[in-house]
């Protein structure tokens, strides 16, 4: 655990996965090495192993749905590794189409049985331009495609892989005009291609890190940490899939203007929660609206003293996951693997959002209440303008479309008339010259 009063936020690559048994999973990298550690429920024991050395911090795991793991990992000499752990034993195996390269971004996902690896080289030093490569394996063979180019600016920013009933979505940095924006692109599985990319932002500030999720399928959640009067700053965005397209509906800034870094989402229960690290602390805000009002933001205790990590988590448990959904957690390390950042605020407390200037505050509370149920209740009914407008237009363009489709109708009837007027008249007046 930490000691006692330094730096309690360990920024290593982790993945922490869980069986349909309920069975824990836990792939740690640690001095050029990946441990595992696993957890037998069913004889509560753990178990603890080195699977690799050698290993940069390029890793990734993933679980299929017959329990197996893939654990994909990048060697010091360039070597990409795929292991399989089936019925309690590995077997391993080269990549070798991505083997001689530096590879960033590492992930690894299972949909339907098949396995997927994506990642990106860098190969344009100049211009920092990297390669996006997705490798998958479709039960017969591994099938390659070079997905696109992106550009970064000082930092690469991490991929975000979640699943969706198409496919999966890629989340990821690219510049426009010198910024960093944010897009979405699908991987339709069933016809095996990649859809044409969208961009989510297009504001002028700077950003790191990324999280989405999805929810009822046609809700999208963005957060990210943006540069806002040179601090960090969690920012909230929501996006609803209409007419074939994302469009933004709700902007939000969750947090102080502090260190403000790795949003996470978690939906625990009816819930949707963004949690993030700020100076060396996890704290959190959740919502119960779809993201329209935030309660919060919360400090959670004791995550400043105690050593604590980001975890990439995956489950097959139908349990578990019909109580959370999260693509990562923030937790404790081996042997408690507990999650901190969400659930039960006995141990949080509620910390004051700043205003952007120091003179600009509230003397009355209760007038700060009434003005935020009143900008809540406004943005309620702005998002549902929004979709309503956005309905009532396509409504109003089916409507037009009707209507011109009858006007030509019409005009093809006059049009047919007209021309067999003229084609009777015309054969009329030969015979009648004839006679």
């Amino acid at each position: 655990m930490g000691d006692g009063g330094s730096m309690s936020f360990a920024n290593q690559r982790n993945v922490l996965i869980t069986d349909r048994c309920g069975s824990v999973y836990s792939f740690l990298w640690e001095e050029e090495k990946i441990k595992f550690i696993y957890f037998n429920k069913s004889l509560d024991k753990f178990h603890t192993i080195t699977l690799a050395e050698n290993a940069t911090l390029e890793f990734d795991v993933t679980i299929d749905e017959d329990d197996c793991l893939y654990l994909v990992y990048r060697r010091r000499d360039q070597q990409m590794i795929i292991r399989c752990f089936k019925n309690g034993n590995w077997d391993e195996n080269l990549l070798g189409d991505a083997n001689g390269l530096d590879v960033f971004n590492l992930n690894i996902i299972s949909y339907n049985q098949d396995i997927h690896i994506l990642y990106c080289t860098l190969f344009d030093k100049v211009d920092m331009k990297y390669r996006i490569y997705h490798h998958f394996y479709d039960r017969e063979k591994w099938n390659n495609i070079q997905v696109m180019d992106i550009t970064k600016k000082s930092l690469l920013n991490p991929f975000q892989l979640i699943k969706t009933q198409k496919g999966f979505i890629l989340g990821y940095y690219n510049v426009v005009d010198t910024t960093e924006q944010i897009f979405v692109k699908e991987f339709n599985h069933s016809d095996k291609v990649w859809e044409v990319p969208v961009q989510l932002t297009s504001s002028d500030d700077d950003k790191l890190c990324i999280d989405i999720i999805m929810t009822n399928n046609e809700i999208l959640h963005l957060s990210y940490s943006s540069y806002i009067e040179e601090n960090l700053t969690i920012k909230y965005d929501k996006y609803k899939y209409l007419n074939n397209k994302w469009t933004k509906v709700l902007e939000k800034e969750l947090s102080n203007h502090a260190n403000c870094m790795y949003p996470t989402f978690v939906i625990d229960e009816n819930k949707l929660w963004t949690v993030w690290t700020e100076y060396d602390q996890i704290v959190s805000s959740f919502t119960l609206n779809n993201g329209i009002s935030w309660n919060g933001p919360y400090v959670w205790k004791g995550t400043k003293e105690n050593l604590f990590f980001r975890y990439k988590f995956e489950s097959k448990d139908k349990e578990l996951n019909n109580t959370y959904q999260l693509n990562h957690a923030f937790g404790k390390k081996y042997p408690e693997f507990s999650f901190i950042g969400f659930g039960s605020l006995n141990e949080a407390e509620e910390i004051v959002l700043k205003k952007k200037k120091e003179g600009d505050k509230m003397e009355d509370q209760e007038l700060n209440k009434v003005e935020k149920g009143t900008k809540d209740i406004k943005e309620e009914k702005n998002c549902e303008l929004v979709e309503g407008n956005l309905k009532e237009n396509h409504e109003k363009d089916i409507l037009q479309l009707e209507k011109q489709i009858e006007e030509l109708e019409s005009k093809m009837k006059n049009m047919e008339e007209y021309i067999y007027r003229r084609r009777r008249g015309i054969i009329f007046s030969n015979r009648n010259n004839k006679k």
